[in-house]
């Protein structure tokens, strides 16, 4: 039965994700439930007060949700299609380093860029006749932070490690792997040009978070991983690069949190705009280093066909 996925065409090959997607997330999410109900009782589930202050129940169910949402359907989607788990990837040779440093460098460069669109992204105000939209996504916004400051809060160095877990590791893998990984690569396949792919996989990757506020950042940064995975061919680049941008905020917040609160909570869009030698110095250091991946993807390929 594998092997009768392999001659599927790209759209068909869309519609098997779609379907894998939500039979796991489905299935894994039921288990989860069930589970849940078996330790902390029905009541956590039907009273939103009691959920909100159950960390440890959040944590759990968002670990289960990575798993049967982002890594569980593009593993099984490689292997009815391509007859592998992972993403076939090439092998980086001699310059594995560089490739490595570029990803984490893009990323820490990225910040002032991404700080500047997400400013210009938070200010947007829709038309009057759009204020109940507005106001959706707004709640929508703020319901996404407080879970996400739930996530990152740490008592003890064992939680610390939970939530990297949770925050960079399960995301930078299981998104990573569905998108650059998978629907990068359908898309590739339909509209037949790798940047439209791209483009295409970047913004779905951004409008399932369902953060509208943070849409243009989260789009860039989507470029920046197909970008990556375009011109290594190798998928742990983009994770490498998700899970250093992650990592990053889990730091930025512990030091927000270790320094009394006397600075601007780091989740929250700032209404002032980052300096502009900073913004066009991050805009240039991104284009270059994306340039070089490109450079040395150029050079690999010249050389294995010698």
């Amino acid at each position: 039965m594998k092997k009768y996925f392999y001659s599927t065409t790209p759209l068909q090959q869309l519609l098997l994700l779609i379907i894998l997607t939500l039979s796991l997330w489905i299935l894994i999410s039921v288990f989860a439930i069930a589970v849940a109900v078996l330790f902390w009782g029905s009541e956590v589930l039907s009273n939103m007060n009691v959920l909100m202050a159950n960390s440890t129940f959040l944590k759990f169910f968002q670990v289960f949700q990575s798993i049967g949402l982002f890594i569980l359907p593009p593993v099984f989607f490689e292997w009815l299609t391509k007859g592998v788990f992972l993403p076939r990837h090439r092998t980086l040779g001699k310059n594995t380093g560089i490739y490595l440093i570029l990803s984490v460098l893009v990323v820490v460069a990225a910040q002032p860029f991404i700080t500047f669109l997400g400013v210009i992204n938070h200010a947007l105000v829709l038309p009057d006749y759009l204020a109940n939209l507005e106001e959706w996504m707004r709640q929508k916004e703020a319901a996404a932070q407080q879970i996400t400051e739930i996530f990152l809060v740490s008592t003890h160095w064992s939680h610390h490690i939970i939530n990297v877990v949770i925050i960079a590791v399960l995301p930078a893998i299981g998104e990573e792997l569905m998108f650059r990984g998978a629907l990068q690569r359908v898309f590739h396949a339909i509209f037949k040009n790798v940047h439209w792919a791209v483009f295409f996989t970047a913004a779905l990757f951004s409008a399932i978070h369902i953060q509208f506020f943070g849409f243009l950042p989260r789009f860039v940064l989507g470029l920046i991983f197909g970008y990556l995975m375009v011109f290594s061919g190798n998928i742990w680049l983009p994770i490498l690069a998700h899970f250093t941008n992650n990592f990053m905020a889990f730091l930025v917040y512990q030091w927000y949190m270790s320094d009394n609160q006397t600075a601007s909570n780091p989740l929250e869009a700032g209404s002032e705009y980052p300096d502009v030698f900073w913004v066009v110095t991050s805009a240039v250091v991104i284009t270059l280093s994306l340039l070089l991946c490109k450079r040395l993807n150029n050079k690999v390929a010249s050389e294995a066909q010698r």
